[in-house]
């Protein structure tokens, strides 16, 4: 995997459709650098907000990405969709090789008994560490990388495919896009049968300008209407061994 390169304040902005109809907004943003079990990681997060007055969508997905070695070490789901509601956070033990799923309940987090201390692939990845991981990769069109890291062994293997360049528009501008199909075996964003496609600048950047995504209720599409680089200094460096790595 190439270096790790999205500073922090990195932001994509988008419209968000459905069958056609605008929903509402999204965005996609390397937050912060926070330290989870000793180590450094990016916090990134993504966000969707809209809908119909009758089914608003409020949903926030953060995961914490260590960059050297590549690896998730959180990742938090607050979803509100219409009367569906789901908040739980997944913990990476990243030394034990464990993930334990916590859900809120009364205002407390509380770990769930049916996914506690779970054995994990090493380098565990989430759907949103698995986005960034693809902009990571060298992506030559034809090629089909395949990862037996998706945190959850059931999802495995998680691929991703790069299927054609292709020129767009989209409110941000125009671009020459890298068509990728990533594809993890669950019924997430990414999920299997979903055929979903993400479309990213074919540059250093590797900015997500399209992301379209089929669902047995319908397709869906994000654009880009603006990109801020962001400047948030350097970038963390190689992680030194913390006493008690494998």
């Amino acid at each position: 995997i190439m270096g790790w390169r999205f500073p922090v304040g990195e932001r994509m902005d988008y419209s968000v459709t459905w069958e056609g109809i605008r929903l509402g907004t999204g965005s996609l943003t390397v937050e912060a650098i926070d330290t989870l079990q000793r180590r450094e990681a990016y916090r990134v997060a993504l966000e969707m907000s809209g809908g119909p007055p009758f089914y608003r969508v409020e949903d926030r997905i953060v995961s914490w990405i260590q960059p050297d070695p590549y690896a998730s070490l959180q990742f938090v789901q607050k979803q509100k969709e219409g009367n569906y509601r789901r908040d739980r956070r997944i913990e990476m033990d990243v030394e034990a090789r464990t993930y334990t799923r916590y859900d809120l309940k009364d205002g407390r987090y509380v770990a769930n008994e049916t996914e506690t201390a779970v054995p994990i692939p090493e380098g565990a990845l989430d759907e949103i560490s698995y986005l960034y991981l693809a902009r990571l990769l060298p992506l030559e069109v034809g090629k089909r990388y395949e990862f037996e890291r998706y945190f959850k062994e059931d999802g495995n293997p998680a691929t991703v495919e790069v299927l054609r360049k292709e020129e767009i528009r989209v409110p941000a501008g125009r671009f020459q896009t890298i068509v990728l199909r990533p594809e993890i075996r669950t019924d997430g964003l990414f999920g299997e049968g979903g055929e979903a496609e993400a479309y990213v600048s074919d540059d250093e950047r590797r900015i997500l300008v399209r992301l379209t995504t089929s669902l047995s209720v319908g397709s869906g599409n994000l654009f880009l209407t603006e990109y801020e680089p962001g400047n948030g200094g350097a970038l963390i460096g190689p992680a030194e061994t913390v006493p008690g790595d494998r």
